[in-house]
């Protein structure tokens, strides 16, 4: 089963990788992981794949991008 990883390894403020979606625990035991445990860590994956796809982006309520200050005089 080959390794979630998608060369994009930056921790968010979860603890959780912005590319492959594993907790840095998961990350750590995937190498030596029988195959059920990676079946768990993947099923872990999906939910959180699936809680972020579902959460809303930075832009604002009504979908319009957010406020800028260009242009603005100081």
């Amino acid at each position: 089963m080959p390794s979630p990883c998608v060369q994009v390894c930056e921790l968010d403020a979860d603890g959780i990788c912005t590319g492959c979606l594993r907790s840095i625990g998961e990350i750590a035991a995937w190498g030596g992981a029988p195959a059920a445990r990676r079946r768990e860590i993947l099923q872990a994956v999906a939910r959180r794949r699936m809680r972020q796809d579902h959460r809303p982006d930075r832009r604002g309520d009504d979908g319009a991008d957010p406020p800028t200050d260009h242009g603005a005089r100081t």
